[in-house]
């Protein structure tokens, strides 16, 4: 694979982190065949063979390994693959993504990356929850699965299967994010006691998790300006932020966009989040349109209608009138939804640790992420939580307006 060069990165000192590959989609998704050169906070001194360090190790199976189950927990004690080993400046940027060993670096650095991200959302310490029994997290690049998963002291991953084609999941940056996204989670609530199935707990953390794995997508700056110059600016249309795990070009596991209420949805785990994180979702949207008309990039109408109930006139009219702005000042719509990211990740950083995982409910989670949010956000997050009939209307509950 011909990799483009990067003369910023290229020449960046120890001092400032350490250079790896990054896809920040699969790379089959058109756009993103090539990864992008990212740099970890992490230093080049702290980082050992495998790659590892003081909080996380890759173990990679010489032979085929069968997922992790209730019967076994690390440290995966089989024959493995040579540990992969950085390049003479000591980065990892020297490795082939297409070769078998990148497949353990990659899904290293995206855990770092999400990390990276989402220490600066919580604001406070992050530990694994699993911390005093397991020092580091086991990162498992493939197993034979086809599925994903995060558990007590590992990830791992298996590979998605579409014809004859298999893709490993350890080039997913979304299924790799989301699974962080529930030992990001873990590490503020604490584990919860009772393991039902029904309880809010679990919905809630497939929400927050895509939601993590959603801003964390945000945080590439080539992926943002491909999104909007994909979409002209539209984040209305199908894309690469509103798709899930994607394990093809045509096919994904959930999507953030979508019009379910509480009222619609099943008591299976994953449809049973689909309102909640449809209401971040949207509020990102929103947050987004109100900074565009603020800035002159969009008309005031556009804060007037119901996004889930566009006609086909009015939706034709806001794609015109964005593509439009977007020609003319692409760097706004950048900042806008930059802006729109940092105050959803924001609330949902600060609430996190506010809540018992035992005794929540969905309502609990969501006024807890609207007390987190800066005032334009809270309204937003309110509005869109009541739509989905998570919570009821606050100004009901408080009695206002009799």
């Amino acid at each position: 694979m011909e990799l483009s060069s990067d003369i910023s990165l290229g020449k960046s000192e120890p001092s400032l982190g350490t250079r790896f590959w990054i896809f920040p989609q699969p790379p089959f998704i058109l756009g993103y065949e090539q990864p992008d050169r990212v740099l970890l906070s992490i230093l080049p001194d702290e980082i050992g063979d495998g790659p590892s360090d003081m909080s996380m190790y890759v173990a990679d199976p010489l032979f085929d390994k069968e997922p992790y189950r209730f019967g076994g927990l690390p440290p995966y004690r089989g024959p493995q693959r040579r540990p992969v080993r950085s390049g003479p400046d000591r980065h990892f940027d020297s490795l082939d993504p297409r070769s078998r060993d990148y497949l353990g670096a990659h899904a290293y650095a995206c855990i770092h990356f999400v990390l990276d991200v989402w220490r600066n959302y919580l604001a406070r310490p992050m530990h694994w929850f699993f911390s005093d029994f397991y020092p580091r997290l086991e990162i498992v690049p493939l197993a034979r699965w086809k599925s994903a998963q995060a558990g007590f002291g590992f990830i791992e991953l298996g590979y998605s299967e579409v014809g004859d084609e298999q893709s490993p999941y350890a080039l997913n940056f979304d299924t790799i994010a989301h699974e962080i996204g529930h030992l990001i989670t873990l590490s503020q609530t604490g584990l919860p006691n009772t393991l039902s199935r029904e309880a809010d707990f679990f919905p809630f953390s497939e929400a927050i998790s895509d939601s993590i794995s959603l801003i964390s997508f945000l945080h590439f700056d080539s992926a943002i300006d491909r999104l909007l110059r994909r979409t002209k600016g539209n984040l209305l249309l199908y894309n690469e932020l509103n798709r899930f795990a994607e394990t093809s070009p045509e096919t994904q596991i959930r999507l953030a966009t979508n019009f379910r209420r509480m009222s619609e949805v099943t008591s299976e785990v994953h449809d049973r989040s689909l309102p909640f994180l449809g209401a971040i979702f949207d509020t990102i949207v929103e947050l987004y349109h109100r900074e565009l008309v603020a800035n002159g990039c969009a008309d005031h109408r556009l804060l007037s209608v119901d996004l889930r109930d566009l006609t086909q006139n009015e939706f034709e009219w806001f794609r015109q009138s964005t593509a439009t702005a977007f020609r003319d000042r692409p760097l706004f719509f950048k900042l806008a939804l930059t802006k729109a990211r940092d105050s959803v990740g924001a609330a949902i950083g600060a609430a996190l640790h506010r809540l018992d995982p035992d005794t929540m409910s969905l309502g609990d989670a969501a006024l807890a992420i609207i007390s987190a949010a800066d005032l334009e956000a809270a309204a937003q997050l309110e509005e869109n939580f009541v739509w989905r009939e998570i919570i009821g209307s606050m100004r009901a509950r408080t009695g206002e307006g009799k």
